[in-house]
């Protein structure tokens, strides 16, 4: 299991080029705490990317450091996806304030090759 921590995530946000200042550290705090009960990587991810994406964890980057945060889950799981399909996944996410994890996990897991057989590649 490859559960990350806050300190992670944090790190993920600067690495996009932002502060890491918290605009909601809650909606985090219940994400990473959920993560660590649950079995299913995608379903941790689904409430991470939702906390990112949705609730605006950080003051700025929380579409791009949800796209790290993926990345590093599928790649840890050794799962090749498409990268333009990820960002408009991300997209659709937060324009659309998706908040259903479970179908979040299906939308990530439709990115991966094994979600869709038919042009699916690592970028």
């Amino acid at each position: 299991m490859y559960t990350l921590t806050k300190k992670d995530i944090i790190a993920f946000n600067q690495e996009a080029g932002e502060e890491g200042k918290f605009n909601n550290e809650s909606s985090l705090d219940f994400a990473l705490s959920l993560a660590k009960t649950k079995k299913n990587w995608l379903y941790e991810l689904s409430y991470l990317s939702r906390s990112l994406l949705v609730d605006h964890v950080f003051r700025d980057g929380n579409k791009r450091t949800c796209l790290l945060t993926i990345v590093y889950y599928l790649e840890k799981n050794n799962k090749k996806y498409d990268r333009e399909r990820l960002l408009m996944l991300i997209k659709k996410i937060a324009k659309n304030n998706i908040t259903n994890p479970l179908m979040i996990m299906r939308m990530i897991y439709n990115v991966t090759q094994e979600g869709n057989k038919t042009t699916s590649r690592k970028e």
